[in-house]
């Protein structure tokens, strides 16, 4: 993997309070044993070399791991809050700074499990000792953050290019059943993105996605809006003609497939 320093990569602007405050945070959760690993920007400069000024710090934990993580924060001298219910804490510094303690996507699918941390990557982040999230799971927690305002494709493409050697295909290929659909796009898109890199995705995953969206539609599904797990509001429209919202479902038919994230 090449270093960020062989990558030419600028230094980050963010400002000595801001690293002093996430430094704070990610000290205070490693001091009180809470089991999270780092995502987010600090994820994309591990794996990709790929410096970016970011507004906060990113952790992720288990569901079951979110009271222990805020508790510490909170004995760090941080405000603390449940933002979403379904998938977001956050942690605000007096300084301003914040952190977010994520366990899930915005979308209820790619909840933190034991996977996150089985294949991680121990590294040092602003000086304190931590995990980064493995790339398989980066990859499939950003897949789906498709917003008129935010798109995570090109972090997709990054991590895939840097880190197809080391990716485990068959685990990110299980990571998106029931979901083939999105996993291949984000791989034929990154073809697109980079046509002399395309020997970098296996031809065996590309002819198991194809197989597998060439399927025929599941009887009763004609009415189903499935845009409402790719964006919160871009899809309202369709909605409010007499679609029916299929988030739910499809969040509780990944979880029938994927029984360990509970």
């Amino acid at each position: 993997m090449r270093s960020h320093l062989q990558m030419g990569a600028a230094p980050n602007p963010d400002s000595a309070s801001q690293f002093a405050a996430r430094a704070q945070a990610l000290r205070a959760l490693y001091e009180a044993g809470v089991p999270v690993v780092v995502a987010g920007a600090y994820a994309l400069r591990e794996y990709a070399g790929i410096y970016r000024d970011t507004k906060d710090l990113d952790v992720f934990c288990r569901r079951g791991d979110v009271d222990q993580a805020l508790s510490a924060l909170a004995d760090a001298g941080f405000r603390t809050e449940i933002s979403d219910p379904v998938w977001l804490a956050k942690g605000f510094h007096p300084c301003g700074e914040f952190v977010d303690v994520i366990f899930s996507s915005g979308n209820g699918v790619a909840d933190v499990d034991d996977d996150w941390f089985t294949y991680a990557r121990a590294t040092t982040v602003l000086g304190v000792p931590c995990l980064v999230a493995p790339p398989e799971e980066i990859i499939w927690s950003k897949a789906y953050v498709l917003e008129r305002e935010r798109y995570d494709g090109a972090d997709v493409n990054h991590v895939l290019k840097y880190c197809a050697d080391v990716i485990d295909w068959e685990r990110l290929y299980a990571r998106f059943q029931p979901h083939p659909e999105v996993l291949l796009s984000h791989l034929l898109l990154f073809r697109f993105a980079f046509p002399g890199l395309r020997q970098k995705i296996p031809d065996w995953l590309l002819d198991r996605l194809q197989a597998r969206v060439r399927e025929p539609a599941v009887p009763g599904t004609e009415g189903l809006c499935r845009g409402t797990i790719l964006s919160r509001c871009q899809y309202d429209r369709d909605l409010a003609e007499g679609m029916s919202d299929a988030r739910e479902a499809e969040v509780a038919s990944y979880r029938n497939h994927h029984p360990k994230v509970h």
